[in-house]
């Protein structure tokens, strides 16, 4: 990754007036063939052959090293033995240059204790000159709109330049992508293959891009990363300015052992990419065709104002699938107005009410004259509309009635105030007639009805994310708040449910009523100032699930069975863990009449603490209903955080229950997600389970509770981290 050496090294790698190719041999092999795929890419720029053992190459002159140079490069390709690479790094930073792309294999990728030594040599090198190096171990970069190809892999003939930029980990799926993207006519700026990442890395390519005017999306092809923090601040700033779509290899166990065995990257865990990419507008995507289809449909498409998609078809047995496709990908289809149904029945003659999506009963009563034109206006005008489409079994060949059709939507999309776009149920046919036509004619078309409208939806939710961060900096500060002083037990696994409540009550989480006893005399007394029914649990930092060792008594009703359930719990948790420290048993007051919720934290070893939300109790393992996000949270997000559970009707008066008190949770969870924020670092989980959501206006209660401390945290650094700011 790089340090400070940033952009103007980058441009030098990405965007290069000049080219040295060292390596190059008359007997083939990747310097060569980067040779020559630079020069039929027609770059405009001095393009050199270094080797020695040449006087000319390819019809120009051949130099024995750099600087003999005419002047030095900008970029330096090194196609060399691993063992030779750093020599060649050293001979251009003395000469100044700014970027090198190494595509030697054999150093971290090797998998030995010479090739690790190798790669680390070579960061040194670069860092000491203040070089980019991309690579090693990569199949190099093209772009067809700075007209190189630092390659040594054939660019497919025909790829048009366009705003698509991929930054990819795998060389293999990038020829892929790159494939796949000239049949359907994608249009690419770059291809970037990333290599074992030695210097520069995938963050610093994202950075790059967000800036770049040349690329409207940004695509990216992930195994893993090695710095979880520059890569979030990455990705968060580019969403921010464009579209990111993301392939994450490794979202299954083999998978992240295929990738760390690849490139010596971490997969890291799915749930936190998943929460990464929720929470910043990043299309997230599980195929080369969704990445394909998705990027697309961003590079062409205007940004929708809602999540409302109407779409028109032909047949009946059309409309039933795009109503369960549709479905699966999570489209909102909203019903016609009264006034948008009854002007689409005049004029397409038909006596009864259309649904959405919108069967228009056959070709003929669509493609007469301007029919389609007409329909698609009165949508336009409907605001329970955001996004039309119109979905047709288009031949490979051509037809006229699809041509009549498009046309109409070709000339609408000019001056519309919503997106027009139009789908295929015919995979693979936008490869023929229709390969150019949404470039030439500004008409996005998606091939494949289930693709298209999982792309459909990743374009409306990224406009709601664009829509929802309006004025806000990435990164948003947490408000300020009082300062806090944490005083941590040294050497503890875990705090007791006590001692985290208390911490977790300085920091404004609403906790029960509660008072910790040392003897039975206490428990009652404590019971008596807190008011009966209360609970009664063992506390013990070596016991942590306290009802299987018999530590939890619940509703107590009187002195006398405060009594006795304190001396049955200290008995049943002496016979469960002998050796157990007992702290005492907290008398709480009994929550009722509330929803069982969850909060918690759990540290990401890659981006930090990880934020989750859920239906609490036993129902959070039953039914993994969760909601993941990263701190901090303001009160939209955590917001969306409970809407997006399936639990959250139990919390909005589900079958007549009293509607929960949403307002206090939300504000509880903004409040715990910037104590997170404040402590990162001094934990590894947090855990309040359960978190009661009591009826409206009544707020929360956290009636359970667990703190891991991070074991990593030395007493003097535990001692300097609890004073906190």
């Amino acid at each position: 990754m790089l340090d400070v050496t940033a952009k103007v090294s980058l441009s030098a790698l990405l965007n290069p007036a000049s080219i040295a190719v060292v390596g190059a041999s008359g007997k083939g092999g990747p310097g060569l063939r980067i040779l020559r795929n630079t020069a039929a890419m027609g770059f405009a720029g001095p393009l050199h052959a270094v080797n020695p053992n040449y006087p000319e190459l390819e019809g120009r002159e051949c130099f024995p090293a750099l600087d003999a140079l005419p002047e030095p490069p900008d970029c330096v390709v090194i196609a060399v033995p691993a063992k030779a690479v750093t020599g060649v790094l050293e001979e251009a930073g003395a000469l100044g240059v700014g970027a090198a792309l190494v595509v030697s294999e054999g150093f971290a990728d090797a998998g030995s204790e010479e090739g690790r030594a190798l790669q680390s040599r070579l960061e040194q090198v670069a860092r000491a000159h203040g070089i980019a190096v991309a690579g090693p171990n990569c199949m190099g970069i093209t772009s067809l709109v700075h007209g190189f190809a630092n390659t040594f892999s054939d660019v497919p003939k025909g790829t048009a330049p366009g705003g698509i930029s991929v930054v990819s980990q795998s060389g293999g799926l990038l020829n892929a992508t790159a494939e796949l993207g000239n049949n359907r006519n994608a249009g690419f700026n770059y291809l970037i293959s990333g290599g074992n990442e030695a210097v520069v890395d995938t963050a610093d390519y994202i950075d790059y891009l967000a800036d770049d005017d040349g690329t409207r999306v940004i695509a990216c092809i992930l195994e893993g990363i090695r710095d979880g923090g520059r890569f979030r601040a990455a990705i968060e700033r580019a969403a921010r300015l464009k579209p990111v779509v993301v392939l994450k290899l490794g979202r299954s166990e083999r998978g992240q052992k295929a990738a760390l065995a690849h490139t010596g990257t971490l997969a890291g865990r799915s749930e936190a990419y998943r929460a990464l990419f929720d929470q910043n507008g990043i299309a997230g995507v599980d195929s080369i065709d969704a990445l394909i289809e998705t990027a697309m449909l961003f590079a062409r498409a205007p940004l929708p104002k809602g999540d409302g998609v109407a779409m028109l078809m032909v047949s009946g047995g059309a409309t039933a699938l795009t109503c369960d496709l549709g479905d699966a990908a999570g489209i909102d289809f909203p019903e016609f107005s009264p006034a948008t149904n009854q002007a689409l029945q005049d004029i397409l003659g038909v006596s009864h009410p259309f649904g959405n999506p919108m069967d228009t009963v056959g070709m003929p009563r669509l493609a007469r004259g301007d029919n389609l034109t007409r329909c698609v206006k009165v949508m336009l005008d409907d605001d329970n509309i955001d996004l039309i489409g119109l979905v047709l079994a288009m031949r490979d060949a051509g037809n006229p009635n699809h041509e009549s059709l498009l046309a109409q939507l070709v000339a609408l999309a000019k001056t519309a105030n919503k997106p027009i776009i139009a789908l295929t149920f015919a995979s693979n046919s936008l490869t023929g007639h229709w390969r150019t036509f949404p470039e030439d004619q500004g008409l996005p078309i998606a091939e494949d009805v289930g693709g298209g409208l999982r792309a459909v939806r990743k374009l409306v939710d990224y406009a709601l994310f664009r829509k929802r961060i309006e004025g806000r900096a990435p990164a948003e500060a947490a408000d300020e708040v009082a300062p806090l002083t944490l005083d941590l037990p040294v050497g503890r696994a875990t705090l007791t449910e006590y001692e985290s409540k208390r911490i977790l009550a300085d920091a404004g989480i609403p906790v029960t009523r509660e008072s910790l006893a040392m003897s039975a005399d206490e428990a009652v007394e404590a019971a008596a100032d807190i008011g009966y029914p209360v609970a009664l649990k063992v506390q013990s930092p070596d016991i942590v699930h306290k009802s299987d060792a018999g530590g939890v008594h619940l509703g107590a009703k009187g002195p006398d069975e405060v009594r006795a359930a304190y001396a049955k719990i200290m008995a049943s948790a002496a016979a469960a863990h002998a050796s157990a420290a007992i702290d005492g048993v907290l008398v709480q007051e009994m929550i009722e009449g509330g929803v069982e919720f969850i909060l918690g934290m759990n540290r990401d070893e890659q981006f930090g603490p990880l934020l989750m939300c859920g239906l609490g109790g036993v129902f959070v393992e039953l039914f993994e209903d969760v909601a993941l996000r990263y701190p901090p949270l303001i009160p939209d997000e955590a917001r969306e955080m409970i809407s997006e559970l399936k639990g959250a009707r139990l919390l909005q008066g589900y079958r007549g229950r009293v509607p929960g008190d949403i307002d206090a949770l939300a504000a509880t969870m903004v409040a715990f997600s910037r104590f997170v924020q404040q402590t990162d670092g001094l934990f590894e989980a947090i855990d309040i389970n359960p978190l009661f959501v009591l009826p409206e206006g009544r707020g929360v209660r956290a009636a359970d509770a667990l703190i891991v401390p991070a074991r990593d945290i030395s007493p003097d650094a535990r001692q300097a981290r609890s004073q906190l700011a």
